[in-house]
């Protein structure tokens, strides 16, 4: 039997919802409900709270990153450590370059992170940002590409969705320090893809709701 903190008997006993309890002060210890030993008891708290994907998630996270909304811990330090050793750098193709020929203990290379950084990395680069309004405008335009998805089709690279829907709301200044695929045959095949989602909505998608 463990032994109580402020009265300092071991007189403490775990209650069937998973805290601590000393029998002889009162005391309660909930820190126990936070132990992976407490995670069968039905009233206590989970350790991880469970998360449902969605393409908009996955799509905002990398929206986000194109215009550098993100914390600079979200960048391993052995990634800085490696790009910092070669810097500085012309601009982002020069850092994809060094990224490439990281060493094994580099395992998280941060392409989608590219424009953060460029901005620390480059100093003679100017990395634009999205507003507000622009960053709804690109949330609406997923949505739209989102709906055409609905029956079980394969989805498009978000890559290249990002790419697309930044041209589409006239934010072309931004795609030169993103992270783009470079296989032709897909961006030919997924323009075309989406070119034919965006038809009927180009007119309309840039109107603020």
């Amino acid at each position: 039997m463990e032994r109580c903190v402020p009265c300092g008997l071991r007189t403490v006993f775990e209650t069937d919802y998973g805290t601590l309890v000393c029998g002889s002060c009162g005391h309660e210890n909930f820190g126990n409900l936070l132990t992976s030993a407490c995670s069968t008891h039905s009233y206590c708290v989970p350790l991880q709270s469970n998360a449902t994907y969605t393409r908009l998630k996955r799509f905002k996270k990398y929206l986000n990153r194109s215009t550098m909304s993100q914390s600079q811990n979200s960048i391993p330090p052995a990634t800085w450590d490696y790009l910092l050793a070669g810097s500085p750098y012309s601009g982002p193709d020069a850092i994809v370059r060094r990224l490439k020929k990281a060493p094994k203990h580099v395992s998280k290379k941060c392409y989608d992170s590219l424009p953060l950084l460029v901005h620390h990395l480059c100093p003679d680069v100017r990395v634009p940002r999205l507003n507000e309004r622009e960053k709804k405008l690109a949330i609406r335009a997923f949505l739209v590409l989102d709906r055409a998805y609905m029956h079980g089709a394969r989805f498009i690279s978000y890559l290249y969705a990002l790419e697309y829907i930044l041209q589409l709301i006239g934010r072309q200044d931004i795609l030169r320090n993103i992270n783009k695929i470079s296989c032709r045959k897909r961006r030919i095949a997924y323009k075309k893809r989406l070119d034919e989602i965006f038809c009927s909505f180009s007119s309309t998608l840039l109107v603020p709701a």
